[in-house]
């Protein structure tokens, strides 16, 4: 017995390391976070800020340019820091504890989406607990468990244990597995012909939006990110993102009226807190500048990154 318990450890070793060669750093449970910690990090190190940072979920960090963006606005380096699938809970975390510490933005532009302040999705939930699980934040903020570092120590010698986060999420690694190397493992693709795929309008109607319910925890997680921010003396601006018509709308549970409330909501709070607010949706979109319902293609970045561009000058400094 003992022999076969080797054995089929010995094998599951050997696939580890052949599927480690194309999964990412797996510290913070995706590969995007892990990537986008290391570039902050490295900037930290070198001494180097960015004076804007862009924060929320895939469809700001599928749409903003940040090199454009300061060419273009003279606002000093831009970051984009938005993580997909980002609920404001975790973008509130990973603002405030990571991001902000790390590149000391002196003005932070919050993307939102009806999704983000959806205290009822469980996608959100997932995806949050997700991160703030990962042994890479505990080590960040210094709150490693001594079952974090044995864990640690053993994925430095066996590639079992560190894509152990990845094995226990089989979605996750289907998703973020690259035979070409790692680098590309995010969940959010480029494209450009309009072609929703059935499987994000499910889970956006089903796991994303579904139970549409506001002005809770998510709410408060905005308010105080914004307090909190506001209070290191970081300017804010709430930007509203784009999407497709109804084909996004129908998504929510009671429709246009869902979103509605949603949009209401967030003018109140930016009203009473005397924010900015940049509000994308104005433009007449049509699905010739986005790939699905709330991610631009390349025709829709050129143009958000203008709008932008545009609003920033007149409304920040």
């Amino acid at each position: 017995m003992t022999i076969i318990v080797l054995a089929v450890l010995l094998l599951s070793e050997l696939v580890a390391r052949v599927l480690a060669g194309g999964l990412p750093n797996p510290d913070w449970n995706f590969a995007q976070t892990d990537r986008k910690v290391s570039q902050m990090e490295a900037m930290a190190a070198a001494g180097e800020t960015a004076e804007v940072v862009l924060i929320g979920n895939s469809s700001v960090n599928a749409a903003f340019l940040p090199e454009d963006l300061a060419a273009s606005t003279g606002l000093g380096d831009f970051f984009n820091a938005g993580l997909d699938g980002s609920s404001m809970r975790q973008t509130e975390d990973w603002t405030l504890n990571v991001v902000v510490p790390l590149v000391a933005p002196e003005t932070v532009l919050i993307g939102l989406t009806s999704r983000d302040l959806n205290d009822a999705s469980s996608s959100n939930a997932e995806v949050y607990n997700n991160y703030l699980n990962s042994r890479g934040r505990s080590r960040f903020l210094g709150e490693e468990t001594i079952g974090q570092k044995v864990q640690r120590a053993l994925s430095e010698v066996s590639a079992l244990v560190r894509i152990s986060p990845f094995i226990r999420d089989p979605a996750s690694l289907v998703t973020q597995y690259n035979p070409d190397g790692p680098d590309t493992g995010e969940f959010v693709l480029p494209g450009e012909e309009y072609a929703p795929r059935q499987l994000d309008i499910t889970r956006t109607r089903e796991r994303a939006l579904n139970d549409f319910t506001l002005g809770g925890v998510e709410l408060e997680a905005l308010g105080r990110l914004v307090d909190s921010l506001e209070s290191q003396g970081i300017e804010v601006v709430v930007i509203e993102m784009p999407y497709v018509g109804d084909e996004y709308l129908v998504l929510h549970p009671n429709g246009t009226a869902d979103y509605d409330a949603y949009r209401q909501m967030v003018a109140g709070f930016t009203s009473e807190r005397g924010l900015a607010y940049i509000d994308l949706t104005d433009y007449p979109w049509t699905t010739a500048e986005f790939y699905d319902f709330l991610h631009v293609n390349s025709t829709g970045i050129a143009i958000v990154n203008d709008l932008l561009a545009d609003a920033l000058l007149a409304n920040v400094g």
